[in-house]
């Protein structure tokens, strides 16, 4: 009677103990996504958004638990950022951030990361500062812009209609795209490329009127232009230099990939913009068509690498807290360290060096497009590919 009263006991306490893991199996993963989807970047924030919602559908569990994806719009602003964060990791009980299209957007959450103690992996952020810059912070997604500033160059010295002209850099006003300018301006010095303005021009974020600038490059004697531009902008400034023309007597070299709606709206003016990225459809690898045409058909709109790097980040992000074992914030910023992704563009790494990816990209330029699936009339032909160790930096 003893052994019987023993074993039952001995069982009850199994079950009581095995109830709490049962009850988290079915809890939720709640994953906190902040992106841009008011104001001057929001198509390209609802580009990010669908990537990752894309990711954890395909992924459906993470430690045996459904991924719920909270979704907060930063409104590009770096207060209103920080904020949605706090909400989403003190209220809504998330256990890492994914997103992020601004590099100052990036740089302050990441100063508030140790009070929000959770990892965050930013799948668009360029700015070179995010390199080691804390151990809760991640770049899985768009090339840095030390990256970008190597394939644009590479691209520059290969070809010879882009080689020998005189280059006029122009960014937007703020840490970007002075990153952006100063990484390439100096690279290009290096290779022999000319500059013009050294001292590059700044425009403001919020400038839809061209003119003035264009007068100045056109006065410049420039025969090129470096443009760091964010990605929708990028098409009303093609429009407006091909209006002046301008584009009859420069090319075009872009620090940022133009997102493909607004390709579609620039029509014939957004032919021959030349840039590095990491992908576009035009990569020729099964995974990639196998990818867009998943893309394509749940949502109906052309496949952006705006989708497709915020996807591949959201994989590496839900790979590595599977590895961790738990949703330590610790534990998964380690498990982040080294883990990697096959996807569209090859296999993405995150370097356990300094939290951020190293990755295959392409050299493309703009043009008509062929025949294809998404009946998308202008594309970024890929025109070269770089491998992850060309485009540095060293490990």
């Amino acid at each position: 009677m003893k052994k019987f009263i023993t074993i039952s006991l001995s069982l009850m306490i199994a079950v009581v103990f095995m109830i709490p893991q049962q009850v988290l199996a079915k809890k939720p993963l709640k994953i906190g996504v902040l992106v841009p989807l008011t104001g001057i970047v929001a198509q390209g924030g609802l580009e990010m958004k669908l990537g990752i919602e894309m990711a954890a559908e395909e992924k459906g569990t993470v430690l045996g638990r459904p991924i719920k994806l909270l979704v907060e719009d930063t409104q590009v602003k770096p207060p209103v950022a920080v904020s949605k964060a706090e909400k989403l990791v003190y209220k809504d009980d998330c256990k890492a951030l994914i997103g992020v299209f601004s590099s100052g957007v990036g740089l302050a959450l990441s100063k508030n990361i140790d009070k929000l103690n959770v990892p965050f992996l930013s799948t668009h952020a360029m700015t070179t500062k995010l390199y080691g810059l804390h151990p809760l912070v991640f770049r899985s997604g768009q090339l840095a812009n030390d990256q970008t500033a190597v394939g644009n160059v590479k691209g520059i010295m290969a070809r010879p209609n882009l080689k020998d002209r005189t280059y006029y850099v122009i960014v937007h006003d703020y840490s970007w795209g002075h990153d952006a300018a100063e990484r390439f301006i100096a690279l290009a010095k290096e290779n022999g490329i000319k500059i013009i303005n050294e001292d590059y021009d700044k425009a403001p974020i919020k400038t839809k009127d061209w003119s003035s600038y264009i007068s100045k490059i056109k006065a410049s004697g420039a025969d090129g232009v470096y443009m760091a531009f964010i990605t929708n902008v990028i098409p009303v400034f093609a429009k407006q230099a091909s209006d002046f023309g301008l584009q009859n007597k420069v090319k075009l070299v872009s620090a940022a990939a133009p997102g493909p709606l607004e390709l579609e709206a620039g029509g014939k003016a957004c032919y021959g913009i030349f840039g590095a990225s990491d992908w576009s459809w035009d990569v020729d690898n099964a995974k990639s068509k196998d990818w867009a045409m998943r893309f394509w058909k749940k949502f109906k709109t052309i496949p952006s690498d705006a989708a497709v790097h915020s996807y591949v980040g959201a994989m590496n992000l839900f790979n590595a807290i599977e590895k961790a074992g738990n949703t330590d914030a610790k534990n998964i910023a380690a498990a982040l360290k080294g883990i990697s992704y096959d996807g569209p563009y090859g296999t993405v790494r995150i370097s356990p060096k300094d939290n951020c990816m190293r990755n295959d990209a392409v050299l493309t330029e703009t043009m008509a497009a062929p025949q294809n699936p998404f009946g998308a009339k202008v594309y970024m032909k890929v025109l070269n590919t770089f491998s992850a160790e060309e485009l540095g930096p060293k490990e």
